[in-house]
């Protein structure tokens, strides 16, 4: 019995702990979240104001909503006191202000929280709407009963026995724009009239008896309310006038200001107060690109009219209305075709037996067969001034050949007739430019934009500086012409651009590049401009400007290595070795720097020191920057430190892990460490000051801890931290402002079954990065920090049997020599075709050459590694290298060589890569939810109790996971 006594309070006192009021604690000018075995309670930083209770939140200026197996309650924001239970499905506090809106199953009331008041009365809906610049938002309660709250909790219209519904009105004389400002009313239905209210009094504006709101609600903006009175419909202005009496079976708001409006015998148009069709009709309709156009069909008789003219035109049903006020159709009498101006008369005899297309042009048949086009594009269309026998498209249906007899003409669908139709003339699409190429009878030849149908020369001519200029020459690439002698200065380039900083001219041919200067100075004779992209649609050379100076990398020929160059005074200097594959830009602030990349995959990082780039550090292994944080942080093979903007070392702690954490414009840059011998963490101060010691399990941004978090005043805590037992806050400056217990209880850790169907973080990292999972009996490596590109043709040059180091002309060499790609002696890069040849090479041992580009790609297509691409911010941040990663790893797994050599790799707890790490944590369970999902990780200690037994089971089922993803890949 003792010791059961004495049981029962030592539980009693870990219960307690939990409450115990911080030792350091700092007063939160709002209560803040804590976290007690994975549950959220809030503190006022004096003390625990609720049990650890909740699994989210979100704040409101107000109140805080809280969410408790799956119901959600109300918190006053300053004292964390309960406003109600979480017993609700559903709460919303409209702009965050003072009224919040509560739902249980279909019924809806409302909280003052000012008065802390649940409403009495239940409404069957509830919703806040943006009334005006006044009223924002305004809250509507409906029901049987409904009325009208501001934001503030007054009530605007007291309850009535009734609906309440917003309405969007234009004026009427804007006449149907869409483009119209619109204004909101408040209309009230009730069982004896539909009334309006005025927006700033919100007193009655009008009331009409017996009348009720048919909502538009989604519809074409309009000015008027459409209504049913009697059974019937009809239309009200804003000021309660009825503009069409209530007595049509239906009215539908259409654009443009037009009514459909339906009768007992047909259907009718009303527009702007006048009345264009009674309901008579079988059909109605108006031109969307012309509204002063619309028609009526009647039997087989469909006649358009012309409001602005008052004019009509007759025509057999089936018409073509074509654009303007054009219509394409058949004379009632004659059955012959046509076309009509309405608002003018006819402008093609209705003399013509047929008609043809689209998709290409429409075509007008005389009885003889002879054909015209009609034109397109805005042009004017009048009696044809040319016939012919036939038409072919000519890349598309922009430009098209016409053939009358044995003469050929051009004709443009934006331009009109370009050639009239002539003997010998020879007309081709030229697809490498996109043109059309037309040879006259006379040898002189012709060329044309596809799709502009204007004429171009065959020297497409850019301006470089005032002194030079690019010429295209189509076929043999761009050459750089001085102006005052329009004679050639330099041989033919695949590439020519004037840089934005520089002026300088670069000249790119292949994978190197020559520099002009603005007069036409060729400044690279011995060293070539190396191609150096910042990002994938930058430029081929990227070129850094360093005070008054420039650099960029240099390459010598028959060489892979390269160096940076210094430009200056028309002058190219070598500013150091050849020793580069790669390199990156980089900004510190304001200051420029370089991140270069020798054979071995180790940097060097160069500085700015005035109009210099300087190599200040060398052999790092990897780095990091932010955008808001003008330091550096470095890895070398003794761990991470922060380096200044000049590259000058500011700590000496040889870390195991630096990472800066984000925080406001106003504060400066904090940076989290990692211990090296410990793998706890603390903080540095953007100096390097240590600001905490290494004594912490997770340091990160209360945000990321708490999404429901949200900066609303200075006093917010920026960091939350957890230990081994305990959970806190820390200030900037790394003092703790609050602790709490963090597990009170072992958690319980359990997996979820290893099987491939439900294993999705598995079969994602096999595509995105095989490597972490599978040892493919080669040195491969994956793209990450660095070149992905050098760590691709490095992975290629493995793949052929070179050593890494290969350059990407020895690597082009050797596929071409395989068979794997095509040869090309100006190939600079992998293309998605090179890609798809290189996959199919691999797929059947076989060279693709004997496919068309057609044949190739639809072949990737079915093999579905055709990349989707698409949207600015994919193209924005695009990795073209990491999608060939992609593609050729995914095509080794497939491979009969690929699957031989393919093993599981052994997953150890000590040695999880991040990678292997997250895929882990998609299956570990910590009291029934992801790990991965968790706000702050599990202390290590429980982290290596839960995992190892994870990864035990991994391993005796890894080979069998392995087979099931080749299976699932196919051959």
């Amino acid at each position: 019995m003792k010791h059961k006594a004495i049981s029962l309070m030592a539980a009693a006192l870990l219960c307690a702990s939990a409450w115990t009021a911080p030792v350091q604690a700092a007063s939160f000018a709002t209560v803040q979240p804590y976290l007690t075995d994975y549950k959220i309670g809030f503190t006022n930083g004096n003390e625990l104001v609720t049990k650890a209770q909740y699994d989210a939140f979100d704040y409101s200026a107000h109140a805080v909503i809280v969410t408790k197996a799956g119901k959600k309650g109300l918190l006053d924001v300053r004292t964390g006191k309960e406003i109600t239970p979480a017993v609700w499905d559903e709460i919303e506090i409209p702009g965050s202000n003072n009224i919040a809106i509560v739902q249980k199953g279909g019924w809806f009331q409302y909280i003052d929280l000012t008065t802390k008041k649940l409403s009495a009365t239940k409404f069957a809906g509830a919703h806040s709407y943006y009334l005006s610049s006044d009223h924002d938002p305004v809250i509507v309660l409906g029901g049987q009963t409904s009325m009208l709250l501001d934001k503030t909790g007054k009530v605007l219209i007291p309850p009535v026995a009734g609906k309440l519904s917003i309405v969007s009105l234009i004026p009427p004389e804007v006449k149907g724009d869409q483009e119209a400002d619109a204004t909101r009313y408040v209309v009230a239905t009730t069982a004896k009239a539909m009334t309006l209210y005025d927006l700033v009094t919100f007193k009655p504006r009008f009331s009409l008896p017996g009348a009720a709101l048919i909502p538009n609600e989604g519809g074409p903006k309009t000015a008027y309310l459409k209504v049913r009175s009697g059974g019937k419909e009809g239309l009200v202005d804003v000021n309660g006038q009825y503009v069409l009496p209530a007595q049509y079976k239906a009215i539908y708001t259409w654009n443009h200001g037009y009514f459909q409006l339906v009768g007992p015998n047909g259907v009718g148009l009303w527009k702007d107060g006048q009345l264009l069709a009674e309901p008579l009709y079988a059909e109605v309709g108006f031109a969307h690109s012309n509204p002063d156009l619309y028609w009526t069909v009647s039997k087989d008789i469909v006649t358009y009219h012309s409001i602005a003219k008052g004019t009509a035109h007759s025509l057999k049903k089936g018409a073509d209305y074509l654009r303007d006020s054009y219509v394409l159709g058949q004379d009632p009498k004659t059955g012959m075709y046509g076309v009509v101006q309405v608002d003018a008369g006819v402008v093609i005899p209705f003399v013509h037996p047929r008609v043809e297309g689209p998709p290409a042009s429409r075509l007008l048949v005389r009885s003889d067969g002879k054909k015209t086009i009609l034109p397109g594009w805005e042009k004017p269309i009048r009696e044809p001034d040319f016939w012919f026998d036939s038409l072919t498209p000519l890349g598309s249906y922009g430009l098209q050949s016409v053939k009358d007899g044995s003469k050929i003409g051009l004709y443009s669908e934006r331009e009109g007739l370009l050639l009239t139709p002539a003997e010998n003339r020879v007309i081709r699409y030229e697809e490498a430019t996109g043109q059309v190429v037309v040879t006259e009878p006379d040898g002189k030849v012709l060329r044309f934009g596809g799709i502009s149908g204007k004429p171009e020369s065959e020297h497409d001519v850019q301006p470089l500086s005032e002194q030079l200029n690019a010429v295209y020459e189509a076929g043999k690439g761009s050459v750089i012409v001085d102006r005052s002698t329009d004679k050639p200065i330099s041989k033919h380039y695949e590439q020519l651009y004037a840089d934005d900083a520089s002026k300088l001219i670069v000249a790119a041919d292949g994978q190197t590049a020559d520099l002009y200067t603005p007069d036409g100075t060729l400044l690279t004779t011995e060293i070539k401009l190396a191609r150096w992209k910042g990002r994938y649609d930058a430029p081929p050379v990227t070129i850094m400007q360093v005070g008054d100076a420039f650099y960029t990398l240099g390459v010598k020929e028959g060489t892979n290595k390269r160096a940076f160059i210094r430009i200056a005074d028309g002058q190219l200097q070598v500013a150091g070795e050849f020793a580069y594959r790669e390199a990156a830009e980089i900004a510190m602030g304001e200051k420029k720097a370089a991140v270069a990349m020798r054979a071995d995959g180790t940097l060097d990082v160069w500085a700015q020191e005035g109009s210099r780039l300087v190599q200040k550090l060398a052999n790092a292994t990897g780095y990091e920057t932010a955008s808001t944080f003008d330091k550096l942080l470095v890895q070398t093979k003794d761990g991470w430190d922060v380096y200044s903007s000049s590259l000058e070392r500011i700590t000496t702690g040889n870390y195991q892990l630096l990472k800066p954490l984000p925080q406001s414009d106003k504060r400066p840059g904090v940076v989290v460490y990692q211990d090296k011998q410990t793998g706890l963490y603390g903080l540095l101060a953007a100096d390097g000051r240590q600001l905490t010691a290494p004594r912490y399990e997770a340091i990160k941004p209360s945000g990321e801890v708490f999404p429901g978090l949200w900066l609303h005043d200075d006093t917010q805590p920026p960091f939350a931290f957890a230990t081994k037992d305990q959970f806190g806050y820390l200030d900037q400056d790394g003092k703790e402002l609050f602790t709490t217990k963090f597990l009170t209880k072992k958690p319980v850790i359990t997996y979820r079954p290893l099987q491939l169907q439900s294993f999705e973080a598995y079969t994602t990292l096999m595509k995105q990065n095989p490597l972490e999972l599978v040892d493919f009996g080669k040195p491969y490596s994956w793209s990450g920090k660095g070149s992905s590109e050098s760590k691709f043709y490095a992975n290629l040059a493995l793949y052929v049997g070179l050593p890494q180091g290969a350059g990407k002309a020895e690597v082009f060499a050797a596929l071409e020599a395989k068979g794997a790609i095509k040869p090309d002696a100006k190939r600079a890069d992998m293309s998605d075709e090179d890609m798809y040849s290189l996959a199919y090479f691999m797929a059947t041992g076989k060279s693709s050459q004997s496919l068309t580009a057609k044949e190739l790609t639809e072949w990737a297509q079915k093999r579905g590694i055709v990349p989707q691409r698409g949207g600015m911010s994919y193209y924005m941040s695009m990795d073209l290298y990491k999608e060939y990663h992609q593609m050729f790893f995914a095509e080794l797994l497939r491979s009969v060589a690929g699957k031989k050599l393919a093993k599981p790799k052994v997953l150890k707890a000590g040695e999880l890569s991040p990678e292997q790490k997250a895929l882990v944590e998609t299956m570990l369970l910590v009291n029934g939810k992801q790990a991965n999902q968790l706000p702050l990780p599990l202390p290590q200690a429980e982290w290596n109790r839960g995992v190892q037994g994870f990864l035990t089971a991994y391993q005796k089922q890894a080979a069998g996971l392995l087979a099931a993803y080749e299976k699932q890949a196919g051959n």
